[in-house]
């Protein structure tokens, strides 16, 4: 990839129009240098702009076992974010650069936290409150008929 290069990536939660700064690079390459990140390269940074949103082909996924009236067919169609690459820096290029806030991916359902985290304390106070399991119902019916005498 080159600045100038248009690619889709997986859907982010961006306006078209936006200038993205993307920097967990993992590979640079200029031609007679490759560098490869562990597992990202330090001081890189790609700028990008947003083209737009799209959703690509769609792929057929068919399920069929003869003779047993199986068959399942479902279709999926990947979204994606057209981006354009505008530049590619690195060390003390990529070092002045501002930092931007990261773009997020598209999240099916965000859930709002339902509870605050425990302290160690409260936890520890829980799992001392509680009792000991019950033993399994054989065991207990056999216990008991231990315990009494059998009514004849």
């Amino acid at each position: 990839m080159h600045a100038g290069s248009v690619i889709n990536v997986a859907r982010l939660d961006v306006e078209p129009g936006a200038r993205l700064e993307l920097r967990d690079i993992l590979l640079v390459s200029d031609g007679d240098k490759v560098v490869i990140g562990t597992p990202n390269v330090p001081d890189a940074l790609v700028v990008a702009e947003v083209l737009g949103n799209g959703r690509g082909k769609k792929v057929i996924s068919f399920k069929y076992k003869a003779k047993t009236r199986y068959r399942r067919k479902r279709g999926h169609r990947q979204d994606y974010t057209k981006l354009a690459v505008r530049e590619i820096l690195t060390g003390a290029e990529a070092q002045a650069a501002p930092a931007a806030a990261a773009p997020r991916r598209r999240a099916r359902a965000e859930k709002a936290p339902e509870a605050a985290a425990a302290t160690s304390d409260e936890v520890a106070e829980a799992v001392q409150a509680e009792e000991a399991p019950a033993p399994p119902r054989r065991r207990r019916r056999a216990a008991a008929d231990a315990e009494e005498p059998a009514q004849e």
